[in-house]
């Protein structure tokens, strides 16, 4: 994140705001209660659509556009905050002065903007706990996802939820896909991963549905290839974990799926035969596949993907539809844990729940 994107961040707030308060200068007229209520309920379901796509949809003119469309979601959203201050306000007497549901809006915008963009760089550690008799000793380790490095968040707040990393002490750190994007730049990517070799601790790293840049063609052509993103994962030190496993301390197997956007993924009963007994772990970079989750016969299966839905109300939306959003859900004997993501999809902006990687210890039963 650069000093130049976060000024074409704050003229895209600029430009949501002053194209929301002339529209609502225009509608300023209206006297009825229930056309304000209906006017309210369309712009609260403008505000959802908006960002349903921006989050949700994957077309070209989306992509080109988001920071503007986003600065417009912003607005929409404080201004449906500002509707609900003006209620609460209206219990009060007082004359409102002309201009003071302009300047309303702005103050609420400036906080909900600060707020979003403030938390969309502060990343936490959840602390998660899961037990099992197969366990012959405890194990500490990290599993994090979607950083999305070089799209919108800074170096420095990489750098500092490293350094908590590495204070955690863990075992084995594992990477859940989406570590880049379309918009990281080849030698951000280098970067990255570089920086993970650099902890000396074990890293196991799986495939997202942006790490090879499918949709480069989106943001004028992809910045690396396949080849040059597997040989910098590699070089560091970075074990590649698709559709295989590994051993870990005489107890654990770690498993790692390639992403369900992959034509060459293999089916479940496909996958290769582990040893019988010990603890497994699938790191599965999308949530959604329930039958996958149960026909992998995993103790845990940790994934990532939905960041959470990232910007309200999506999370709400998403879990409406049935969908496994965040945090721990069962499926039979496997724990699902949905992590919200360490970093952001491209927006510089996050109002639902917040970054964060998690610290997960196996306690032995």
């Amino acid at each position: 994140m650069t000093p130049i994107r976060y000024l074409l961040w704050a003229l895209s707030i600029l430009f949501g705001f002053v194209l929301i308060a002339l529209l609502e200068k225009a509608l300023s007229g209206i006297k009825s209660k229930w056309l304000k209520v209906l006017i309210f309920l369309v712009r609260f379901l403008a505000m959802t659509g908006l960002g349903f796509e921006l989050i949700a949809d994957a077309s070209p003119f989306l992509w080109k556009y988001a920071y503007p469309l986003m600065g417009i979601y912003i607005a929409l959203l404080a201004d449906c905050f500002c509707d609900i201050a003006l209620l609460i306000l209206s219990f009060f007497k007082g004359e409102r002065k002309k201009g003071f549901r302009t300047a309303l809006l702005a103050v609420i915008l400036l906080i909900v903007a600060v707020y979003g963009t403030v938390v969309s760089q502060n990343i936490r550690e959840d602390h998660i706990r899961f037990s099992s008799d197969k366990l012959s000793k405890d194990h500490r380790f990290v599993f994090l996802s979607d950083l999305h490095y070089g799209s919108s968040q800074t170096e420095k707040s990489f750098l500092k939820a490293l350094e908590d990393i590495r204070t955690a002490s863990p075992e084995f750190i594992l990477l859940g896909g989406d570590i880049c994007d379309e918009h990281t730049e080849k030698e951000e990517m280098e970067y990255v991963f570089e920086q993970f070799g650099k902890l000396d601790i074990p890293v196991y790293y799986i495939y997202g549905n942006h790490d090879r840049q499918d949709r480069g063609d989106y943001v004028g052509g992809k910045h690396y290839t396949e080849e040059e993103f597997e040989q910098a994962v590699l070089k560091n030190g970075v074990i590649i974990l698709k559709d295989s496993f590994v051993p870990f301390g005489g107890d654990l197997i770690l498993m790692g799926r390639e992403d369900e956007s992959n034509t060459g993924r293999l089916p479940a009963d496909k996958l290769p035969a582990r040893p019988e007994g010990a603890y497994v772990i699938n790191v599965d970079h999308s949530p959604y596949q329930n039958e996958d989750i149960l026909a992998t016969r995993a103790d845990l299966q940790l994934s990532g993907h939905t960041h959470a839905g990232q910007i309200f109300p999506m999370r709400w939306l998403y879990t409406l539809a049935g969908l496994n959003v965040v945090y721990t859900y069962k499926f039979g004997d496997t724990d699902l844990y949905v992590s919200p993501g360490i970093g952001n999809w491209y927006y510089p902006f996050r109002n639902e729940t917040h970054c964060s990687y998690a610290v997960i210890d196996l306690i032995k039963e």
